[in-house]
């Protein structure tokens, strides 16, 4: 009895050590640490770090079955950071997601099976990994959504990030986010993909 009591603190230690982190690196950026799975990113300390949808629409790399590893964000909800307050922008949000598969292309296309907007891309080398990109959006009850997927494999597993802006209509109180401020959300966005490190994948 003792023995298997030992062996279950043991197997959650093993378990705890595995566990997602975030960690200040510097006065304006944190650092996503999965062990699991040998992936790290930066992102600016302003933003939150969840496990778990934080907006109206859920990203396209998640579900049930293949939920998120890791999922950072800012929002104006709950007078949350927002860079743009005045305007429809609702956030932003990068999603780490990962499922099996025999390829970074044939990820994609499991990912966005049925979605009539999807584009697949082609290859991008960002950070000398080669990623499979791809792009979607919708609409719906006045959100809207736009979402860059980029997937890489290493191994029988694909890693996904998903690269999303949401707006909501704009109201009295609100005007339109205009075309150079989304051009700084998305540059945010891709800057940590940038700072994108996974172990597990050959590097160009």
């Amino acid at each position: 009895m003792l023995k298997l009591k030992m062996i279950s603190m043991l197997f959650g230690t093993a378990l705890a050590t595995q566990a997602q982190q975030v960690t200040l690196v510097t006065p304006s950026s944190m650092q996503f640490s999965d062990p699991a799975y040998r992936v790290t990113f930066r992102y600016p300390a302003k933003w939150n770090f969840s496990m778990e949808n934080e907006f109206y629409t859920p990203v396209s790399i998640t579900s049930p079955e293949n939920p998120s590893r890791g999922f950072v964000y800012f929002s104006s909800n709950n007078g949350g950071y927002n860079p743009y307050p005045r305007t429809n922008l609702a956030g932003a949000e990068f999603v780490f997601s990962n499922r099996q598969a025999v390829s970074a292309d044939a990820c994609l296309k499991q990912v966005l099976q049925g979605d009539a907007n999807a584009k697949m891309l082609g290859t991008e080398t960002i950070n000398s990994i080669p990623y499979m990109h791809a792009k979607t959006a919708g609409a719906g009850m006045c959100h809207q959504f736009s979402e860059d997927i980029y997937a890489v494999s290493g191994g029988a597993t694909c890693y996904l990030f998903d690269l999303a802006v949401e707006t909501l209509c704009a109201f009295d109180n609100t005007r339109e986010i205009t075309n150079g401020e989304l051009a700084q959300v998305h540059a945010s966005l891709e800057k940590i993909l940038s700072s994108v490190e996974i172990n597990n994948v050959k590097k160009d």
